[in-house]
């Protein structure tokens, strides 16, 4: 007789419910097929929140009135749930009346028995406890975080039972107990669980275990045991061919147990943590004004930079309004607003007056630079649990930079400053407290107790040393150049580039000075200068110098004695005027160590004599020569003296046509480090 697909049934077990003793026998009840939940129910909401795993035992049977067997048969789930989130699978215990409770130790099952391992558990471990505390020998090993574990009460008895457990948390110390007047050593681990004891787990003392007597609790290992085989279907992830070997699958795994773990996968962020400290961006407060604003609690303002705490104020349709540790508040108290700082966010509540309005708000700009947090945990322990925590903090944190956290049933709470001192948090339940700016003590009340063996974490920011750059006006590109040649004739220098294929042109004047197509100055006793163009040069251009020079003048000017004020007179020259901005003295001075240093300067062009370091030092009259100076290095760096050759091109000798020599020795003048400071002349 043919078996046809009418032939083919599936009866239900016993009971089709998730309960423990759900499956069960054979009932003879077919399943009828097309009926919505006939076999299973409906996902709820819970069930899609939380996830959920229902099995229903079933029983395949074909129905014909002879004996005639049917050839090659499969079962297999035909079409996937829609549901993304939903999976089907299928799997056999085989056995005829086992119920739902030996389905789910066969799901659970992953983990063997494995062989004994270090360590006896001291005492009783009563049911509902999360740790578990084991003695063994100094030279074994105890376990590691993330193994699995078994605990085996009676062993081979009929009261035999065990659980299977995961250590989270592993801490152990050295104990030493008395035997027979010798001090004996051995080693205690504390286990951490993640599943609470579900009987309770006798062990033995500690002189019961070093004596050899049996536990009646035992620790085993666990080993790999993936012998269940599930059956499920995937869609493909191309066609499949006639004559084709390989098929592509969308995926070979189907989930079997709902999991809430997931990966998010951070980045950029420091291990350390970074908080953002406020940095005023300026001196005062500056003004800014935002016409034809929507006030209204779905509107929003950006100021448009971070913004220093208590440092808002404006006028909101005739009220004044400032700023109070976040809240933006009037004169009679009422909130109309809140501030976020960092962002310079401003958003309005229900008691603002809403409309269209124009804003001149005054505040302090500020930067909002990241540091690596500053970090200090209070261990809680059972002598110091309580609500009131203090301490002082060093280095003191910036306004709002301290936040402080604390866990209670297992849920951290955060409190933050808020700029004015005080710690809030999202809910005044949580607790609250203060910071004090200048002497960096705090104060934190917790909303409730904080667990035991849990930290009281601070973290803050300490003020940044920052340089204000607010209003500093923007210098034009400057090119400082080295002639490589002394003695230049006054007025002789002329610079020549190119600019978008005109020429440009500077020369100097009699003092110095460039005029022209860029401005600077040139030193002529030493051919060192800068060059500032008018306009800013392309990359890559060459600026062509030409000038006259002569032979450098040199003149020893016998020893002068400085007067009480350490004031030195004397005059230099033949008796001719002197050309400004060519002279250069070096002057020795002594230290009170008795260490000697040369300072050098040169004119200015109007009669002052610098340093390196701008530094006025004296004054010398071109028309007779006469130098008054007070000679002192006030600074760490002075010039030393270095011959040095360089390579020149070709230029004009004034007063001579003759050609340079391709090198010439040329002595000049580098800054160096000087560990005596106030060098004066003696």
């Amino acid at each position: 007789m043919v078996i046809e697909t009418k032939d083919l049934v599936i009866y239900k077990s016993e009971r089709l419910t998730d309960n423990s003793d759900g499956g069960g026998k054979y009932s003879g009840v077919v399943v009828q097929d097309g009926i919505s939940n006939n076999l299973f129910n409906d996902v709820s909401e819970m069930d899609r929140t939380m996830g959920d795993v229902s099995m229903r035992k079933v029983f395949p049977a074909v129905i014909t009135e002879d004996t005639d067997l049917l050839m090659g048969a499969t079962a297999f789930v035909s079409e996937l749930p829609a549901d993304p989130n939903v999976s089907a699978l299928l799997f056999s215990t085989k056995n005829w009346t086992d119920e739902r409770q030996a389905a789910k130790n066969r799901v659970e099952n992953y983990s063997a028995k494995g062989g004994q391992i270090a360590g006896t558990p001291m005492d009783t471990h009563w049911k509902g406890m999360s740790s578990l505390q084991v003695a063994m020998f100094p030279q074994e090993i105890e376990s590691s975080v993330g193994d699995t574990i078994v605990l085996i009460s009676d062993e081979g008895k009929a009261l035999e039972y065990e659980q299977y457990v995961r250590i989270t948390k592993v801490e152990t110390r050295t104990a030493i107990m008395v035997i027979d007047g010798k001090d004996v050593q051995y080693k205690i681990a504390t286990y951490t669980l993640n599943d609470p004891l579900e009987i309770d787990f006798v062990g033995l003392s500690a002189r019961q275990w070093y004596s050899g007597s049996t536990s009646k609790t035992i620790i085993r290992d666990t080993i790999v045991a993936d012998t269940g085989l599930y059956y499920s279907s995937t869609a493909l992830a191309s066609n499949a061919n006639v004559g084709e070997f390989t098929v592509n699958a969308k995926s070979i795994f189907a989930q079997l147990i709902p999991s809430a773990q997931t990966e998010t996968p951070i980045i950029d962020v420091n291990a350390a943590g970074e908080s953002v400290v406020l940095v005023a961006g300026n001196t005062g407060t500056i003004t800014a004004s935002y016409p034809n604003m929507v006030i209204g609690v779905s509107q929003n303002l950006y100021i448009g930079s971070a913004v220093i705490p208590s440092s808002v104020s404006f006028t909101l349709q005739g009220q004044q309004i400032t700023d109070q540790g976040g809240l933006l508040k009037n004169t009679q108290g009422t909130q109309v607003g809140t501030i976020d700082y960092q962002r310079g966010l401003i958003q309005w509540t229900a008691a603002a007056p809403t409309g269209t309005v124009s804003l001149n708000i005054t505040f302090k700009p500020a930067a909002a630079p990241n540091q690596y947090y500053q970090s200090h945990a209070i261990p809680v322990t059972q002598n110091n649990q309580s609500t009131n925590w203090t301490g002082v903090l060093i280095p003191i944190p910036a306004p709002g930079a301290l936040s402080i956290s604390y866990m209670s049933q297992g849920k951290f709470y955060t409190l933050q400053d808020d700029g004015s001192g005080q710690l809030k948090a999202l809910s005044p339940s949580f607790g609250s407290g203060m910071i004090n700016y200048e002497t960096g003590s705090w104060l934190l009340t917790t909303g409730a107790l904080p667990d035991v063996d849990t930290p009281i974490l601070l973290n803050w920011g300490t003020p940044i040393a920052t340089y204000q750059r607010a209003n500093l006006p923007v210098l034009p590109a400057k090119f400082e150049f080295d002639l490589q040649q002394e003695a230049i004739l006054a007025g002789s220098v002329t610079v020549t580039w190119m600019l978008e294929g005109v020429t440009k042109t500077a020369t100097s004047n009699n003092a110095g000075r460039f005029t022209g197509d860029a401005t600077g100055f040139i030193n002529f006793a030493l051919g060192k200068g800068v060059l500032i163009p008018n306009q800013l040069p392309q990359k890559g251009t060459i600026f062509n110098f030409s000038y006259q020079f002569g032979e450098a003048k040199t003149q020893d000017v016998p020893a002068a004695i400085p007067d009480i004020n350490q004031q030195l007179a004397f005059t230099i020259g033949t008796g001719v005027a002197l050309q400004p901005n060519s002279v250069m003295i070096e002057i020795p001075l002594t230290s009170a160590l008795g260490d000697t240093v040369t300072l050098v300067v040169t004119d200015n062009g109007s009669g002052s004599l610098i340093d390196a370091f701008s530094q006025v030092q004296g004054t010398i009259n071109y028309t007779t020569g006469a130098v008054s100076i007070t000679p002192v290095v006030l600074t760490s760096s002075f010039y030393e003296k270095t011959p040095e050759t360089f390579s020149l091109s070709s230029s004009t000798q004034s007063g001579s046509g003759s050609s340079l020599p391709t090198a010439t020795v040329t002595t000049i003048y580098k800054p160096q480090s000087n560990p005596w400071a106030n060098y004066v002349a003696g």
